[in-house]
């Protein structure tokens, strides 16, 4: 199983944005838009995805520590789905990760990790891709979310409605994606 959160915004923040106008519109107030302070806020999200299928999206609310990882996703999602379909579980090197209570959960619960995992490979987790996915379904959407509760229900709309077909492609790229880092020597690849 491979896991991860993402945080995704309810504003781009590179404040690009396309507008037509004739001359002397520039500063018309329908030429404008007021740009909402941090992107308009984000919302915090954990999956974890298999060739078998997707963990639900959980939402993460404020800082994740170790403790709060433990009784919203590992216990929850994690445990049931390792147990069920006997997996060995990735995940990467977040302080509530790696943290001592984490670790010794994990042993007592019986869930094998993969140890160890690169400090700085995003390209060697499919979930990364996905979470690409999903943002740019999200940002398909029409109308677009305006309130970061419509953020959130449209990332779990989307994460629902994203075929098994596209996690399972991920999750076999694996070997290519070990591979092509193994030839480049740990450094970048097209993953």
């Amino acid at each position: 199983m491979f896991s991860d959160e993402s945080k995704f915004l309810l504003e781009r923040q590179d404040g690009r944005k396309c507008v037509l106008r004739r001359v002397n519109e520039r500063f018309v107030p329908q030429c404008l838009s007021q740009a909402r302070a941090f992107g308009g806020g984000s919302v915090m999200v954990w999956g974890g995805i298999t060739a078998a299928g997707k963990t639900p999206l959980v939402t993460v609310h404020g800082n994740l520590t170790a403790r709060r990882y433990i009784d919203e996703i590992l216990r929850p999602h994690v445990v049931p789905a390792i147990h069920n379909q006997g997996l060995t579980f990735m995940q990467d090197n977040a302080p509530a990760h790696r943290a001592q209570i984490t670790n010794q959960f994990l042993y007592e619960n019986n869930i094998p990790v993969l140890h160890p995992w690169p400090p700085y490979s995003p390209d060697l987790n499919p979930i990364e891709h996905l979470w690409d996915l999903l943002d740019r379904r999200v940002r398909m959407r029409q109308p677009q979310p305006q309130t970061l509760l419509q953020l959130e229900r449209a990332l779990h709309e989307e994460w629902d409605n994203i075929s098994q077909q596209a996690v399972q492609r991920l999750v076999g790229s694996m070997r290519r994606r070990c591979q092509a880092v193994i030839l480049s020597r740990g450094h970048h690849t097209r993953y």
